[in-house]
């Protein structure tokens, strides 16, 4: 009997700890077009960033996700997808560039579409629906030889699926995801200071660092281009 009470307390903690989990996507909600399966051409727009510009100088971040996400979107074979370039090329040969400009600097504060620009565009690309991204979480939290700690990676993304006519939401899915480098302890780093105590070089600072934001921005690709619904 106690045998059996041991057993079914680990299976409760098991349960509690699966429980607690993240999943991903962490938001996920779709409307009844998408998942009755009526979209199947979806015209993609180049990737926008909600990050400030201190955390990303070089604009990496937009380029990185929208990169990956494609590749990704791209193992689907129940959705046609219209590449972020041969939109840039529809809206250039429509005269629409400022237009589309506009839109994809102001999406991620304003989140409002541009029914009319929409409209236009999608007589050309022939698409049921437009997709844009937002890169909303792009940071990374090093350590140094006073601290014991993990270094971390973090990315934070949201695609949202919008009406080619109305504009409406038709899909949105958001996720966050990190990675963890090794852990430091004050004790294992190798410091070469000089007679005044001042550190010149820490020998360990490149082992301690945090992970790549590649490896953290194509976790958080896979979840969204998973959470489409299947057609």
């Amino acid at each position: 009997m106690k045998r059996h009470a041991i057993v079914l307390a680990a299976l409760m903690l098991l349960v509690g700890l699966c429980g607690c989990q993240k999943k991903h996507p962490v938001a996920v909600k779709a409307a009844p077009a998408m998942k009755e399966g009526k979209i199947a051409t979806i015209a993609v727009f180049p990737f926008t960033s909600a990050v400030h510009e201190t955390d990303d100088p070089d604009k990496m971040a937009p380029r990185t996700v929208e990169k990956m996400l494609f590749e990704q979107l791209g193992a689907r074979q129940d959705y046609k997808f219209v590449s972020p370039s041969t939109v840039g090329f529809a809206a250039e040969k429509q005269g629409l560039t400022e237009r589309e400009n506009e839109f994809l600097k102001q999406w991620p504060k304003s989140r409002k579409p541009d029914a009319e620009f929409f409209s236009k565009l999608a007589e050309v690309l022939k698409c049921d629906a437009f997709m844009i991204g937002t890169v909303d979480q792009w940071q990374k939290d090093e350590v140094d030889y006073q601290e014991n700690a993990s270094p971390s990676t973090y990315v934070g993304a949201t695609i949202t699926v919008l009406d080619v006519n109305s504009g409406e939401v038709l899909f949105q899915a958001t996720d966050e995801d990190y990675l963890e480098g090794m852990r430091t302890e004050t004790t294992d780093r190798q410091l070469v200071t000089g007679a005044t105590g001042n550190v010149y070089k820490d020998m360990g600072e490149k082992m301690f660092k945090a992970p790549p934001f590649e490896d953290v921005a194509l976790k958080v690709a896979k979840a969204l281009a998973s959470s489409l619904p299947r057609r």
